[in-house]
């Protein structure tokens, strides 16, 4: 049955909009690119603790020449414009592995970053190991401290940095001069002369940004606590840690598209409540992230790209691997 529309509906009626309610991937993520000025800095206050995944680029080892790569496009390259490709959960089942696509073990975690107007705002972190290796080395020392202390002692006392009660941390980027990977240098500093507290507001801000269904809630606390029986250095589960960014949608495996590749449509954060920025028309984009955080649209086919000679370069990643280990 058709709807019936009064003079004064049609008067207030707005027009559709065509934008899509889910940010680029890069207004979310925090701006550490140098770019734009050799040295930045960003104040952050983590939450709970971050995931991790293989992202692979479009180089491969070149046969019987150590460090040496060359770019090779990936076979839906004419499809999906991003610039790298998320591995599968389990390397025996990756597309990108098996094509021998030189991968990188990538972290994320939700945060929330300090504004010039204090002000605290929702945020992914999402760098290498560089980072988070100094936030795991900062926590495991905190936890060999405590090992030293009286019972009472311990019990306020901070080992982990993505608690209610914590310290916030400081990010530094500093542009080298140096061509990539060596062109930034990251400076990680926990600010522990006075610890921050998560406040109401910003667990709210958190909770804007992403909040699982009750069920998903208590499935993830349950999960959580059996793994922090055997992990002491996991902290007291704390509801807020599911809170912010769904991490899993937002970094999930990224399959080999087709001509006919269509995504049944869904939320990027599937079984959370998301309020997100409106953003611009969703439509995939190439820019410093070489992401987009917008729900995967079908595509006409197009006929393949003449494939490029390889180009052959130097590669000296620590960070390269080819397996979770």
């Amino acid at each position: 049955m058709l709807r019936r529309m009064s003079t004064n509906q049609f008067m207030n009626m707005k027009p559709a909009s065509n934008q899509s309610s889910f940010p680029k991937l890069g207004e979310i993520l925090v701006n550490l690119s140098v770019k734009d000025s050799p040295r930045v800095e960003r104040k952050l206050k983590l939450v709970g603790d971050p995931v991790v995944f293989l992202e692979y680029q479009d180089k491969v080892y070149v046969p019987g020449q150590k460090g040496k790569t060359m770019k090779v496009p990936f076979p839906d390259a004419d499809i999906n414009k991003s610039m790298t490709r998320i591995g599968h959960d389990d390397p025996d089942q990756c597309p990108w592995k098996k094509q021998g696509y030189i991968s990188t073990l990538v972290f994320a975690q939700n945060c929330l970053e300090q504004q010039e107007d204090g002000t605290w705002v929702p945020k992914i972190l999402k760098k290498g190991k560089s980072i988070f290796q100094e936030l795991a080395k900062w926590q495991n020392g905190r936890l060999k401290d405590m090992e030293d202390l009286d019972e009472d002692e311990r019990e306020n006392f901070i080992f982990h940095l993505g608690t209610r009660v914590s310290y916030p941390v400081r990010i530094t980027a500093i542009a080298t001069g140096q061509p990539a990977p060596k062109s930034v240098n990251y400076e990680v500093t926990v600010s522990s002369v006075k610890p921050l507290k998560v406040t109401d507001e910003m667990v709210e801000a958190l909770r804007k940004a992403g909040e699982p269904k009750p069920e998903d809630l208590e499935a993830e606390r349950k999960l959580y606590e059996a793994d922090a029986k055997h992990d002491s250095s996991m902290p007291a589960w704390e509801d807020f840690f599911a809170y912010g960014y769904d991490l899993s949608k937002i970094f999930k495996h990224t399959p080999i598209r087709t001509p006919n590749y269509e995504e049944a449509a869904e939320p990027v954060s599937s079984g959370f409540t998301v309020k997100p920025p409106v953003s611009k028309p969703a439509v995939e984009e190439e820019d410093e992230d070489d992401d987009v955080y917008v729900a995967p649209q079908p595509k006409a086919a197009k006929k393949a790209p003449v494939k490029p000679e390889p180009v052959f370069e130097e590669d000296d990643d620590e960070e390269d691997i080819d397996s979770w280990s």
